[in-house]
């Protein structure tokens, strides 16, 4: 049995302390600490563009909230994020030397040289379905980030449950498996805001595809993990309409099995 949520919401409304009641941010905090070592973490998927920093859309949007509150525990954003470029680098230069061993043996075609040459431009960006993972102690209700890099290719209609970001989000939940996080919110649109071209149609597609797929990895989980009760979210923008949202809602029981209720009475 998991816990699922629908949600309209910005991702990183999770992230923010909430600074209503100055009592009510040191009660998140303590309570994000006290969880920091448990078996119950919490996790949330950023989508990013290709390039590990902290220096433009979401990125930097998320990289200021970690800079609020000190994070005693943990290096900092721009520590972790030159760590994830020297991994990064170790990995590209692995490739390359791979790809230049294949091409040096007799297997000399421009496909290759392309290949080639694209791993020596890019070599400190990742690729579209890989993602990168940061860890804090100072946010309100997230332990992880998954940094899930995305392309333009998101936004069409016709993607598929082959498509790298759908297959991106299966490593990341395997992830969440092998490391105790019972909870974790996802994009449901695989977008963080709406745009002209994201119709009505578009969204319900779009939500089908990713409901099925994420059902379809929950169902794997429990061969990965034996079955351990987990907390999914999906979040849709705010800018999403009533209507829109409402529909997406009636979706969600359609495609995952729901409990039935049990309603108690008493003799008396």
């Amino acid at each position: 049995m998991h816990n699922l949520r629908l949600l309209r919401a910005d991702m990183l409304d999770f992230c923010k302390h909430k600074r209503s009641h100055r009592s009510g941010v040191k009660l998140h905090r303590l309570q994000t600490a006290l969880s920091l070592y448990s078996t119950s973490l919490c996790g949330l998927v950023l989508l990013v563009d290709n390039r590990i920093n902290s220096y433009s859309g979401i990125k930097r949007d998320f990289a200021t909230v970690c800079q609020e509150c000190t994070d005693f525990h943990f290096p900092r954003i721009e520590e972790q994020l030159e760590v994830v470029q020297q991994v990064v680098l170790y990995a590209r230069t692995q490739r390359r030397s791979k790809l230049k061993e294949s091409h040096d043996s007799g297997n000399r075609n421009g496909g290759s040289d392309d290949k080639t040459k694209n791993a020596d431009r890019n070599y400190l960006n990742i690729l579209p379905g890989e993602f990168y993972i940061t860890r804090h102690s100072n946010l309100s209700e997230i332990h992880v980030a998954f940094h899930l890099c995305v392309d333009d290719n998101v936004k069409s209609g016709n993607i598929t449950a082959r498509d790298p970001a759908i297959m991106g989000l299966r490593n990341i939940l395997k992830v969440c498996c092998t490391h105790d996080i019972t909870t974790i919110s996802i994009p449901l649109l695989l977008v963080h805001d709406m745009s002209e071209e994201m119709t009505i149609p578009w969204c319900l597609r779009r939500a089908e595809l990713v409901f099925k797929c994420v059902k379809g990895f929950m169902m794997e989980m429990a061969s990965w993990d034996g079955g351990i009760s987990r907390t999914v979210q999906f979040l849709v923008p705010q800018s999403i309409s009533e209507e829109m949202f409402y529909q997406l809602s009636n979706m969600l029981p359609q495609i995952f099995r729901v409990s039935s209720t049990l309603t108690l009475t008493s003799k008396h």
